[in-house]
C-alpha cells in the first residue's frame, strides 16, 4: 500500500464512534506494540499494515502516545511509524528526534514530503546521515541549514559542503556555522574567504594556512625544475613552492607609475613579480576589505612603508573610499602577524582556486 494512502481518513476523526470501535483500535495497537518475542514477524506485518491504514482514526492524544512508544523500538511497526512521522509535528516529534525503526530512506521521504517543522526536527536529529542532510539542504532555507550545521553529530557529504559554500555568498548567515564544520576543506575555506566578513577572514587565514617547512625540505630539489609546459601541474605546485620575494626595484617602479599606467598595468606587473595570475592580483587590488592586500604584501616581502605605498596606489586606482583608521590598523596587524610562508600559501590557494573557477565556468558555458 502506498504511503500517501495511509492518511486519507483524517476526516473520520470527527465521526462518532462507539466504545467497541475504540476498544478494537486500542487492542490492535497493543498487539502491534508487543515485544517481537511475543508476536511472529508475519503477524506483526499484518498488524502494521492494518494500523497504518487506520492510524488517523485514533484521537491525536492516542496517536502521540503510540508515537512515543514506537520511537525507542528498533523493531517497531515501520509502516505505522512512517504514517505518524508525517503526522502533525507534536505527534511526529518523538519519531523524528529518535525513532529507531525508521530507515534513512524513510527520513529522506519525510524531509521531502513533510512540513518545515518536520524538517527542523530532522535537522537536529542525532547522528543524522549524509543522505538525509543532502535532502534537507536541497529543500531548506538558511534557517533550517544553520540548524543542521549546528548539529555536530550530523554527517555532511562533500557535495553538501560544496553546495553550502556557494550558497553562503548570497546567504551570509551560513558562513559562521559552515566555517565551524570539520568537513569544510581548505579549498572551500579559501573560496568563501572572498565574501566572508573580516573576523571570519582572519579565522580562515589562521586555520586554513600552514607553514610548509617539511614539504619544502623534501621537495625543494624537485620543485626547482621547469614545469611551465604543463600549466595545470605548475599551478598546483605553486601552492607548495618556497615564497619568492618580489624584485624591489621593479616593485617601486610599478608603484611610482601606478597612477599613469592604471590598475590593469599594476595588477599585471605585481602578478608577474610573484608568479600569480593577473586576474587574482586584480581581485586583490579591488577587494575593499584589505586583508588580501596585507597577505600579498607579506608574501611579496614588502616592508611597512612599501605596504603603505601599495595601499595608497590600490585605493587611488579603484577610486574607492579611503580606509579608516580602524581598517588600516586591522590590515597592519594582519601584515605583522601572518608569516611570509602562510601568506604565500594563502596567495597561491586563491590563485589556484580562481583558475579552477574560471575553468569550470568555461566548461559550463560550452555545455
Amino acid at each position: 500500500m502506498a504511503l500517501h494512502g495511509y492518511a486519507t481518513d483524517r476526516d473520520d476523526e470527527t465521526m462518532p464512534r462507539g466504545a467497541d470501535q475504540d476498544a478494537l483500535l486500542r487492542r490492535l495497537a497493543d498487539l502491534a506494540l508487543l515485544p517481537a518475542s511475543l508476536v511472529s514477524p508475519q503477524e506483526r506485518s499484518v498488524l502494521d499494515t492494518i494500523l497504518a491504514s487506520l492510524a488517523m482514526r485514533f484521537e491525536p492524544a492516542m496517536r502521540k502516545r503510540i508515537a512515543e512508544r514506537l520511537a525507542p523500538q528498533a523493531d517497531a511497526p515501520r509502516e505505522l511509524a512512517m504514517v505518524l512521522a508525517l503526522d502533525d509535528i507534536g505527534i511526529a516529534m518523538p519519531l523524528l528526534a529518535e525513532g529507531q525503526t525508521l530507515k534513512a530512506g524513510d527520513l529522506v521521504h519525510v524531509a521531502r514530503e513533510g512540513s518545515p517543522a518536520h524538517r527542523m526536527a530532522l535537522a537536529a536529529r542525532k547522528d543524522l546521515t549524509s543522505d538525509i542532510a543532502d535532502e534537507l539542504i536541497d529543500v531548506g532555507d538558511a534557517g533550517l541549514i544553520c540548524r543542521l550545521l549546528e548539529n555536530r553529530t550530523a554527517e555532511l557529504s562533500l557535495r553538501a559542503v560544496e553546495t553550502l559554500a556557494g550558497r553562503s555568498a548570497a546567504e551570509p548567515e551560513l558562513l559562521a556555522p559552515l566555517l565551524a564544520r570539520p568537513e569544510l576543506t581548505l579549498r572551500l575555506a579559501h573560496r568563501i574567504f572572498w565574501w566572508a566578513p573580516s573576523p571570519l577572514r582572519l579565522e580562515i587565514l589562521t586555520r586554513f594556512t600552514a607553514e610548509r617547512r617539511h614539504i619544502h625540505n623534501v621537495l625543494d630539489e624537485i620543485l626547482s625544475g621547469d614545469f611551465a609546459a604543463d600549466p595545470a601541474l605548475e599551478a598546483a605546485l605553486s601552492v607548495v613552492r618556497r615564497p619568492t620575494p618580489a624584485d624591489k626595484g621593479r616593485l617601486h617602479a610599478l608603484l611610482a607609475n601606478a597612477s599613469a599606467d592604471g590598475i590593469g598595468a599594476l595588477a599585471e606587473g605585481l602578478a608577474r613579480a610573484v608568479r600569480l595570475r593577473t586576474e587574482t592580483m586584480f581581485r586583490i587590488l579591488n577587494d575593499t576589505g584589505g586583508e588580501p592586500l596585507s597577505v600579498f604584501a607579506k608574501a611579496a616581502g614588502l616592508n611597512r612603508k612599501e605596504f603603505g605605498d601599495l595601499i595608497v596606489a590600490a585605493v587611488d586606482l579603484r577610486k574607492g573610499a579611503v580606509p579608516g583608521k580602524s581598517d588600516l590598523e586591522r590590515m597592519g596587524e594582519l601584515f605583522d602577524t601572518i608569516s611570509t610562508d602562510r601568506a604565500d600559501f594563502a596567495l597561491h590557494c586563491w590563485d589556484v582556486g580562481l583558475a579552477n573557477e574560471t575553468l569550470a565556468a568555461g566548461f559550463a558555458g560550452e555545455a
